[in-house]
């Protein structure tokens, strides 16, 4: 039982480590200015179109970027790069931020 306590304590560390890559926190900041847009913009606020403005330009550069980390990870196996470079290209914010989070570089068990 003590093990499994020290794997899951390792196991969220290197989560932790994971979600510290700049490409993640692109994503996170990206995705909280779209939300504060639309808010903005559904009452009347018209700095809300900036802030949707600014959202999706770093949306797209979080999105381009996720996209070339996959495509040029070689940690990943075949068959798992197309699973990647699917999610990340069809749900463009949340895809790059699960494969940053999801990332098992660091983990080592």
């Amino acid at each position: 039982m003590r093990d499994g306590f020290f794997v899951a304590v390792r196991f969220s560390m290197a989560l932790k480590k994971n979600m510290r890559n700049p490409n993640f926190i692109l994503g996170g900041i990206s995705l909280i200015l779209f939300i504060f847009g639309i808010v903005l913009k559904g009452n009347s606020y018209e700095v809300g179109n900036l802030i949707l403005l600014a959202s999706i330009v770093l949306g797209a550069v979080h999105w381009i970027w996720g996209i070339i980390d996959v495509s040029s990870g070689e940690d990943l196996k075949p068959d798992s790069k197309i699973f990647w470079l699917i999610l990340v290209g069809l749900i463009p914010p949340l895809g790059g931020m699960f494969y940053y989070m999801m990332k098992r570089k660091n983990v080592t068990m």
